[in-house]
């Protein structure tokens, strides 16, 4: 009887194998964030809309940000964005680096960033962004993120996004500088 089981426990074993070994092979289980670790949150998929002169005004949306890890706390995450954009209705906002900060709570699994605006006519708004996590993979971990931001013309814009944000490493993150800097355009 004992000889029958002994397939049963390796099948067993190799099913926990192939389950628990991922998980520590990701760097957030293991390492965790580190102070001066760069991530960055780029959207999949945005919509902002509108309420202007009498109807709904739709557009597509995009944001892409690049932050750094400045303290590490047991459930929060504090960081300031070096960069960024948002797109949208056909309009690019820059911000002002400076000025950005952050926060993620690793109990909720939520995020705040907030910080100043440049608008295409030069004028500063101030601008926040919620979003919480919706699925971890190995390499990050997908978001919903949502806004609301009056423009430079005073209109109030709500956005929706699907994101999804991952950690750069080093090399990468000297690649694309030294490809940046060779680049003709």
């Amino acid at each position: 009887m004992r000889e029958k089981q002994w397939p049963l426990l390796l099948v067993a074993l190799a099913l926990i194998a192939l389950t628990t070994v991922p998980a520590f092979a990701d760097p957030v289980v293991t390492a965790g964030p580190s102070i001066g670790d760069r991530y960055t949150t780029t959207s999949i998929s945005g919509e902002a809309w509108a309420w202007v002169a009498g109807s709904w005004v739709v557009s597509s949306a995009s944001l892409q940000l690049i932050v750094q890890v400045t303290a590490v706390e047991f459930n929060n995450i504090i960081f300031r964005t070096l960069s960024g954009t948002i797109r949208f209705d056909g309009k690019v906002y820059n911000m002002v680096a400076d000025g950005w900060r952050g926060d993620y709570n690793r109990v909720s699994k939520t995020c705040v960033y907030q910080g100043l605006m440049i608008a295409p006519n030069g004028a500063r708004a101030f601008f926040t962004i919620s979003g919480h996590d919706t699925s971890d993979t190995q390499q990050g971990t997908y978001m919903r993120m949502w806004s609301t931001f009056r423009d430079e013309n005073a209109v109030l814009w709500r956005f929706d996004l699907q994101a999804y944000r991952f950690k750069l490493n080093q090399k990468l993150i000297v690649n694309l500088q030294t490809f940046l800097l060779s680049s003709p355009f």
